[in-house]
């Protein structure tokens, strides 16, 4: 099904007028003029000129002196303030992105002619009741960090990169999918993991925003945070530049893990050519930005359990073309397309342990986006936005049919979780290609509104329609089949090899299992929502603001199969107020109160549809017992002959009435303080409650369904998908930043979180399984919740992260400029949990069985309350040296070395931590063990992932990277 923007959409855009806009990709500058005597000055003309804009904007304050610029692109403005019998007063501001820059300013009574300059305007970190981190291209560039949106981010007070797959973080305590990241004010989130997918060009990257509290209405479709990027649109001056980056494998330290398997890195150097060009086709009126991305990488590691090493690569090209033009006065208009081309050579996923894993997958990603932006009068402003963003999986894993050649993976046995390690062949299925595509229409209408009495307002409404599709389904194996059984150990509880260098799978009756899984291929699901927004900014008095708004959203669903399992609508209030209390706007306290209703994660809310949900049967092998990839029978599905479990989510799995996303409150606290004239300090306490928790029932009350699918016949229970706040996630934290500028050379940025709680019983996701359910509304009678799931420490726990950083600029003018930026990065220990992945259940729960069909025939049991153990905290020190020489004109070249780990910090961080229950031991009142056996491994390193990491992606100690270029 192709998604369509409804004919009603246009007429309420006809109607109503409201341009919509999903976030800001602009900023505000606004303030009050008044005489020396505080009295307001209405009527007074203020002007901002920058290369950032196409020509000049000009307003006049209102009738309380009030004035607002809205939709400003960031950048550095010269601001011009004039009145008749006044002194002209110019000053300069920095517009950050989705900012609100206060630049309040008295004139005195002087010669016309007379004009004073003065300092800037209130950093925006002081003057914004938000919860944002904002990070500009000429700060990042020279810093020793990723320069993609996720490495940018990770940067940010209030959040963590403790998530189950790379590039993604958990923001207030929330899901790890449950983001949104934005790039020019288009979502470009996966529709199914929440990570950002790779369309932009590192260097036309012009400023992140990572918004973590306190959001404005203007968002949506989260119950975590926002990273908003912008990318560079041209100016009245050609500008661009040649990068080329180089890393190698032979520059990283091998690790521990490394060192004692023998393993030593291969010198092979990878490139990644990046090109930037932007200028004047006509000045103050088209500008033009191109962008070209070319990636050759090889990166190596080793497998976990198996130490086996492997490497890595990823070719990956990208393109991006703009242009942005003025088409009548004050009137812009801008189209964008990005095309992005991967090509890989990697493990299926996290947990493959085998060379016999590895996988080359294709990704085609394209994104076209039409955006307008206009004034409308004095006082008026709006913006339109259109977007298609496309996304395709291909050759992503297995092609053979030979049962032989079926992917593994494990019972628990051997590792920490069940089924968490793969081996034998490729996971997935390349016959079955994945799509993840969305439309998006946007925009926002602002009018400023004035009166003595109630102050000014600025009110800014708007609508998103955003339509996000998936195809796809989802098989896991080319082959129909995925056996579930662990492999040999040798004397060294080592994983055992046969002759031809491959794991043994151990057959063993009444534990191996096999899924026989049976997809509708090419099935496809529309999550629509669509979306109202009304935002109310309150300059109530001199030292008082309030922000009211209100955000409705409403979703739908359709299925192949005509399945429409969702019609949801939720209405959130945000609200924020701000209080000057030392008159001078310096020091400013500032309070929010906020609801936001979580993504319609495309796998959450399609499981009761064969969209990336395949038919599955999980069988019990009876014998007989063997060994080794040519154990025939161990692959004969016919010695598979008891039913363990079985999804069939158009027979055996419904929603109840009313489903929606869950829903999280938070309210925050902040002070705030400029310190000076070149910084500023703000700590901030944010409290988040998470409710109605999207998770299956199954119950003895829903039934049971018996199916037939070619051939296999079984009857199972039914699960029911409801909302409920059974499940619990509590988040408390404290974010302090803060900032210095000493003189024009040295800046130093300081951001510290402190997380007061971080805890719940409910996880929620993990490694390439986002939006699971938990045992929480299974088997009541028969589950312990104290023991298979009790409340305690999440996951993403981790009690401080501190991120220093500093740039210290050497001028040696024609001699160019030596720029030295260290980077200080402190980790808290994260926590585990002390739990048997797969204990039999006992006869005391089995008795309690009041008409199943059939009980699990295992459970988790935990030794003590979750996250009650913690592994080990770490601090690293990254360098980035950058010099650069001036040639002629604005021609510079450059060369910029980064040393990451600079002292090579290689210490134990996390480790195996699989224990099993003592079944010999004291029991509890159910019968389940209270004692556990520790793992043979147990406390060990089990990949290059328990040591400490230059950065997220990159295994080894201390590491090098080499960049080059010219700017123009």
């Amino acid at each position: 099904m192709k998604p369509r923007v409804p004919a009603i959409v246009f007429a309420v855009l006809c109607a109503a007028a409201p341009a919509m806009a999903q976030g800001q990709q602009s900023g505000t500058l606004g303030g009050r003029l008044s005489s020396s005597d505080s009295l307001a000055l209405p009527g007074a003309t203020v002007t901002v000129a920058s290369e950032a804009l196409q020509g000049e904007r000009t307003t006049v304050t209102d009738i309380n002196g009030v004035y607002s610029f809205p939709g400003l692109p960031p950048g550095s403005y010269a601001v011009t303030f004039e009145m008749d019998g006044m002194s002209t007063v110019e000053r300069t501001a920095a517009v950050p992105l989705g900012g609100a820059v206060i630049m309040d300013q008295a004139l005195a009574v002087r010669p016309v002619n007379e004009v004073v300059v003065v300092k800037g305007a209130r950093p925006a970190p002081v003057s914004s009741t938000a919860g944002a981190f904002n990070l500009r291209s000429e700060q990042f560039t020279l810093m020793p960090t990723a320069r993609t949106p996720f490495g940018l981010a990770e940067l940010s007070p209030g959040l963590t990169d403790n998530t189950p797959n790379n590039n993604q973080v958990t923001i207030g305590g929330a899901f790890a999918y449950d983001n949104v990241f934005l790039m020019d004010g288009v979502d470009i989130n996966d529709n199914v993991l929440g990570q950002p997918n790779g369309l932009f060009i590192e260097d036309a990257i012009e400023e992140v925003q990572v918004l973590r509290s306190g959001v404005s209405a203007e968002y949506g479709r989260f119950g975590g945070g926002v990273v908003n990027v912008i990318t560079k649109s041209g100016s009245n001056l050609f500008a661009g530049g040649l990068r080329a980056n180089f890393t190698n494998p032979a520059w990283s330290v091998e690790t521990p893990l490394e060192k004692s398997a023998g393993t030593t890195r291969t010198s092979k150097l990878s490139p990644t050519y990046e090109a930037t060009v932007g200028g004047p086709l006509l000045r103050d009126r088209v500008w033009f930005f191109a962008g070209s991305r070319i990636e050759r990488t090889t990166t190596q590691g080793i497998f976990a359990q198996t130490r086996i090493p492997y490497t890595s690569n990823n070719d990956n090209t990208r393109y991006e073309g703009k242009l942005t033009g003025t088409i009548a006065s004050g009137h812009t208009l801008q189209g964008t397309v990005i095309d992005n081309r991967t090509d890989l050579v990697q493990p299926a996923f996290g947990g493959s342990i085998d060379p016999a894993t590895m996988t080359t997958p294709s990704t085609l990603n394209r994104l076209y986006v039409a955006n307008w932006r206009g004034v409308l009068g004095g006082r008026t402003f709006a913006t339109a936005q259109y977007s298609q963003k496309s996304w395709k999986l291909q050759n992503a894993g297995g092609t053979s049919t030979n049962t032989f050649e079926s992917p593994f993976l494990t019972r628990g046995t051997t590792a920490g979780i069940p089924g968490s390690l793969q081996y034998n062949a490729p996971y997935f299925d390349s016959t079955d290609p994945e799509g993840r595509n969305n439309q998006q229409l946007t925009g926002t209408i602002t009018q400023l509104l004035s009166s003595r009495r109630a102050g000014t307002h600025e009110v800014k409404g708007g609508f998103e329609y955003f339509v996000s599709t998936r195809v796809g389904g989802n098989s896991q194996t080319s082959t129909g089949y995925v056996f579930q059984t662990d492999y040999k150990l040798d004397a060294n509880s080592r994983p055992e090899l046969d002759a031809n260098g491959n794991l043994i799978p151990r057959f063993m009756p009444g534990s191996s299992r096999v899924q026989i899984w049976q997809p509708l291929r090419g099935a496809t699901i529309d999550l629509t929502t669509a979306s109202l927004f009304a935002n109310d900014h309150w300059v109530a008095t001199r030292r008082s603001t309030f922000d009211l708004g209100l955000r409705f959203e409403k979703v739908s669903s359709n299925a192949t199969g005509d399945i429409s399992s969702i019609d949801a609508h939720s209405i959130m209030p945000r609200m924020s107020g701000a209080f000057d209390l030392t008159g001078d706007g310096k020091t400013i306290l500032q309070g929010t109160y906020a609801h936001y209703t979580g993504k319609y994660n495309d796998v959450q809310f399609s499981r009761d549809t064969n969209v990336g949900n395949p038919d599955r049967f999980v069988m019990q092998y009876t014998g007989p017992a063997g060994e080794g990839r040519d154990f025939a029978a161990g692959f004969d599905p016919a010695n598979y002959t008891v039913a363990v479990s079985g999804t069939f989510p158009t027979a055996n799995v419904f929603f109840g009435d009313n489903l929606r996303s869950p829903l999280t409150k938070e309210y925050t606290v902040a002070l705030a303080r400029e310190v000076g004239h070149h910084g500023y300090a703000r700590a901030t306490y944010v409290n988040r409650k998470a409710s109605d928790f999207v998770e299956d029932f199954i119950t003895v009350d829903g039934g049971r369904t018996t199916i037939n699918r070619n051939g296999l016949v079984g009857t199972f229970d039914n699960s029911v998908y409801r909302n409920t706040d059974l499940a619990r996630r509590d988040y408390q934290a404290i974010d302090f930043q803060g900032a210095y500028r000493f003189g024009g050379s040295l800046s130093v940025n300081a951001l510290w979180t402190v997380q007061l709680e971080n805890d719940g019983n409910f996880e929620g996701e993990s490694a390439n399984n986002p939006a699971i359910p938990s045992l929480i509304g299974d088997y009541p009678e028969v589950y312990v919740a104290e023991r298979s799931f009790p409340m305690g420490r999440l996951d993403d726990f981790q009690r401080h992260k501190v991120r220093v950083w500093a740039n210290y600029s050497f001028d040696m003018h024609e001699f160019g400029r030596l720029d030295v930026s260290p980077l200080y990065r402190y980790n808290s220990p994260r926590t585990f949990s002390l739990v048997a992945p797969a204990v039999a259940l006992t006869p005391d729960q089995a008795a309690f069985n009041p008409g199943y069909v059939r009980l699990p025939a295992s459970q988790p049991v935990f030794f003590g309350a979750r996250g009650s153990q913690e592994f080990a905290d770490y601090a690293l020190i990254d360098l980035a040296v950058t010099y650069g020489v001036p040639v002629w004109q604005s021609l510079r070249p450059w060369v910029k070395l980064e040393v990451l780990n600079l002292f090579n910090n290689q210490q134990l961080i996390a480790w195996d931590t699989t224990v099993a229950a003592d079944l010999n031991g004291p029991k509890d009142a159910n019968g389940l063990p209270l004692n556990y056996i520790p793992g043979p491994n147990f406390g060990k390193a089990t990949s290059n992932a328990s040591f400490a990491r230059p950065r997220q992606g990159m295994d080894g100690g201390r590491a090098f990277i080499l960049a080059a270029g010219v700017r123009f």
